[in-house]
């Protein structure tokens, strides 16, 4: 294997050791900085930020779900008081609720106890989530199996989990509804992947691309497929199109079991008063690495914002679309609609990014037996460029975005040709 690496034309500078130290050393740097940063007494940090941040807002949840309290699911103002209640440092601090009302069950457990042990205890669960999501996805990649621990440093460094642990957010949540909707799928038990799918109901702007494959093959989709073009015939897509529904009801059915109808109705009217609401949901839009955020930094918010937004994203669904439908194998299909999520997602910021990891690794993978430059430097900079963020303050040119686009595009492309030649172990092309 490490012959067949060397000989590849992908290797040159971004070869494995290379790429290894690199992640170690920025490992090292963002994890020795986060122990810094946090090693204060109390509950903030040497920047004067909360610890654990974001999941202040989980935790007063699970607090009004704890107490049974649907009157303050969508009421900021109470919510502020309980949160400065059980958490006094955290006075000044607030959110705008828009989760639905079965999120806040979640929670409840954490709830009964002091913050800083919740806090500690989700930070850790989440970690260990990511771990098992990343594990999980390598085993599946056959060419990486030699390169554990490079894939470990890597994993270890990336930006999507450095924002997830320092803000306690919770897209861990869906990293695992993605992988676990991907095994589903490879073991073809299509029902569950919908399940899956539904349970991105919490945050179900990531829900949105995977629900328009699925819809569309369940209306358009062959009535056959061949043995290894999983999750594409009609019936499939049918199936997963249940699982999803039979998710989401149980969800809301649990919601009104606990709270009643009262916050069913109250999150109908946050949704139709959502966008308005852009400015507080995305204090930092910089963090965002959406096509809307992109063309929003660029163009400031408005009309021409909105429709280069919706047709770059139409645009990049239906490639999305149409490389599901190739017989090509599971993983080159998922890395595409991965990367078309993270694109396409009305809301996405730095920690939803960890969504993006078993595209990589699987494009990583494909890329030790096929030959190409371009997406290996565009997989390269599709990890490192989160990073760089913070410059589109300035700049008003979000460099990931335009980096996602041209690596969904570019692999997508080689998807819907069947993939580039393999290249044999003397690093000449097959065929």
């Amino acid at each position: 294997m490490m012959d067949q690496i060397k000989a590849s034309p992908t290797a040159g500078w971004l070869n494995p050791g290379r790429i290894r130290r690199q992640a170690l050393l920025l490992a090292t740097a963002l994890w020795i900085g986060y122990a810094a940063t946090i090693a204060t007494p109390g509950m903030r940090d040497r920047f004067g930020h909360l610890k654990g941040a974001d999941f202040l807002h989980s935790y007063v949840l699970g607090t009004v779900a704890m107490e049974h309290r649907g009157d303050a699911l969508y009421d900021v103002r109470v919510q502020r008081e309980i949160g400065e209640e059980r958490v006094p440092e955290s006075a000044g601090d607030y959110f705008l609720p828009v989760y639905g009302p079965q999120y806040s069950l979640i929670w409840a457990p954490l709830a009964r106890l002091p913050y800083g042990w919740a806090a500690a205890i989700w930070l850790v669960l989440s970690a260990a989530i990511y771990a098992a999501c990343c594990y999980s996805i390598w085993r599946t990649c056959p060419n990486l199996r030699a390169y554990g621990s490079t894939v470990a440093l890597l994993a270890a460094a990336f930006p999507g989990l450095f924002a997830l642990i320092t803000f306690g957010q919770n897209s861990s949540l869906a990293m695992a509804c993605f992988v676990g909707m991907y095994h589903a799928l490879r073991a073809r038990r299509e029902v569950l992947a919908g399940v899956c799918l539904g349970l991105l109901a919490y945050k179900p702007q990531l829900a949105l691309v995977p629900a328009c494959v699925f819809a569309v093959g369940c209306v358009w989709g062959p009535e056959t497929g061949i043995p290894r073009d999983v999750g594409t015939t009609r019936v499939g897509s049918c199936k997963v199109v249940l699982g999803g529904v039979i998710a989401v009801v149980a969800q809301f059915l649990a919601a009104w079991f606990w709270y009643g109808s009262g916050p069913l109705i109250a999150y109908a009217h946050v949704l139709r008063r959502i966008g308005s609401a852009a400015e507080i949901l995305e204090p930092r839009p910089y963090l965002m690495h959406s096509l809307r955020a992109f063309w929003e930094l660029l163009l400031g918010r408005g009309e021409a914002a909105f429709v280069l937004y919706a047709l770059t994203a139409g645009l990049m669904i239906a490639l999305a679309i149409a490389c599901w439908r190739k017989p090509v194998a599971i993983e080159q299909r998922f890395a595409v609609m991965l990367l078309t999520t993270v694109l396409v997602a009305p809301h996405l910021t730095a920690y939803d990014l960890v969504i993006l990891v078993p595209a990589l690794l699987w494009i990583g993978d494909w890329l030790q037996t096929h030959a190409s430059r371009r997406i290996a430097w565009l997989v390269y900079l599709a990890y490192l460029l989160p990073f760089a963020g913070p410059l589109a303050r300035w700049t008003h040119v979000q460099l990931s975005v335009i980096c996602l686009a041209a690596l969904m595009v570019s692999f997508g492309a080689r998807s819907w040709a069947g993939g580039a030649e393999p290249i044999s172990a003397t690093g000449s092309r097959q065929g």
